[in-house]
């Protein structure tokens, strides 16, 4: 399946753009100390956005064409495209935390929990539940994304249905990944305020110490929920099915983006940077070290199907995704954002433009291929479920999701996010010190199912 948001802030659009996050910059320009003049951006964010959000609609079209199943060299690698959640929880691990670490780093006030909050929630809750009331009471586009009473309703516009396995099939499949995203906003003021306690007093280097050491310790809760869970998932309660696509089975994804984090601040705050992050070969080996991870874990040995039973090989398979993101987002953090051809190609309007609306993407891409099956079963003479081709159906999927996903962000979600200033907390001072990128949108929102969900 798939999942979407990190966010920045500003409310301007980027350069017409949208995946996971498709939000105005949400991380506001501050002041990280006196010494850098001014807060880095972070321009080629929106692409990645765009990237991820592109493999989200793949691999649920490589697997309703059939192409993940019936073709075997190929298969192993759209079959994989499930990467991409990986891609949007770093994503958001890396935004969202910037500011929190930056202003730890330097001894500066923390950004407000209730901004930080409510900005999430007009990010994320009106789209979706849109998209969802669209999805459920009006097109009916299969029977899965029915639900039949009022419990169930209710679990899914609060983003809980992964917590019971009846439901997590039901309803936008993809949007367990939502789920997790929302368990990680609750979580991540907190865990800034104990991470900062009692540190004022400390030395720059004590309190990076603090910072690497709790991103070691979320790592490591992840790794042994994940252990945990697959060992007791024979002849225990069908929750431990679900279990893994609980937040803390991705910790791990979301501190790797946080780890760029806290380096990024690190580097700017001390105003210097390792030269050879900005040598002209770095972005070039990043991508090169992200193909290699995607090359490694299509040739695990993972089921092609777009739902599979989690097993030990399910551990390498989330170390590798993790890797893949680590490499994509390095060029996009560190270095001169302006130099190089993936930097622009990340920050060109196509890519940026899609990126912007990429949450919309993620929302709609599933209920948009489900109503092609349902309502043109035979397309050319052909049956449509497991047997077309690949890029016709990717083709008219992903041009009708951005056409939505545009009408999403420039009618529900931008609007939405205005309505910030009708929250008091939203005050001058409430901006964080951070980072600006050009505008971004929904994190991550969002993403396909990073164990594969169904759909």
């Amino acid at each position: 399946m798939t999942t979407l948001e990190a966010e920045q802030s500003p409310e301007a659009p980027a350069p017409l753009a949208g995946p996971v996050d498709i939000e105005p910059a949400e991380i506001e320009p501050g002041h990280e100390q006196p010494t850098p003049p001014r807060p880095p951006r972070f321009p080629a964010f929106d692409g990645l956005r765009a990237i991820a959000a592109g493999t989200v609609v793949g691999v649920h079209v490589g697997f309703v064409s059939g192409l993940s199943l019936r073709n075997t060299s190929v298969g192993v690698y759209t079959a994989r495209l499930e990467i991409g959640v990986a891609v949007f929880f770093l994503i958001s691990g890396f935004l969202l935390y910037r500011p929190f670490t930056v202003s730890h780093l330097a001894g500066q006030p923390r950004p407000k929990t209730g901004a930080f909050w409510i900005r999430r929630l007009l990010r994320i809750v009106p789209a979706y539940w849109v998209a969802l009331f669209v999805t459920t009471a009006v097109l009916h586009p299969s029977a899965a994304e029915t639900l039949p009473g009022w419990h169930e309703i209710l679990s899914h516009y609060l983003f809980v249905q992964i917590y019971w396995p009846s439901q997590i099939f039901y309803g936008i499949t993809q949007s367990w990944t939502l789920c997790v995203e929302m368990s990680f906003y609750l979580l991540l003021p907190l865990y800034a305020v104990v991470i900062a306690r009692r540190s004022a007093s400390q030395p720059p280097g004590r309190r990076l110490g603090r910072e690497l050491t709790g991103l070691g310790i979320l790592v490591a809760i992840s790794l042994a929920w994940r252990f945990w869970v697959l060992a007791n998932q024979q002849g225990h309660s069908a929750v431990f099915g679900v279990m893994p696509s609980w937040l803390p089975g991705d910790l791990d994804l979301f501190s790797l983006g946080m780890l760029l984090a806290v380096l990024s601040a690190w580097f700017h705050l001390r105003d210097s940077e390792p030269g050879w992050m900005s040598r002209r070969w770095f972005p070039l080996a990043c991508w090169l070290l992200a193909g290699v991870t995607f090359w490694g874990v299509s040739h695990l040995g993972l089921p092609r199907t777009a739902i599979f039973t989690k097993s030990d090989i399910d551990i390498a398979r989330q170390i590798l995704y993790g890797a893949f993101g680590f490499f994509l987002l390095l060029p996009a953090v560190f270095g001169p954002q302006h130099r190089g051809l993936i930097r622009r190609g990340l920050q060109s309007w196509p890519m940026a433009s899609l990126g912007v609306i990429s949450y919309g993407v993620y929302l709609w891409h599933q209920t948009l291929l489900d109503t092609l099956v349902k309502y043109y079963p035979d397309w050319f003479g052909m049956k449509v479920f497991f047997n077309v081709g690949f890029w016709g159906m990717f083709g008219e999927v992903f041009g009708a999701a951005v056409v939505v996903a545009a009408v999403s962000y420039f009618v529900i979600e931008k609007p939405a996010l205005r309505a910030k200033r009708f929250f008091s907390w939203f005050d001058a001072s409430a901006k964080a010190p951070g980072s600006t990128a050009a505008a971004p949108a929904p994190a991550a929102d969002p993403v396909v199912p990073a164990e594969g969900t169904g759909g």
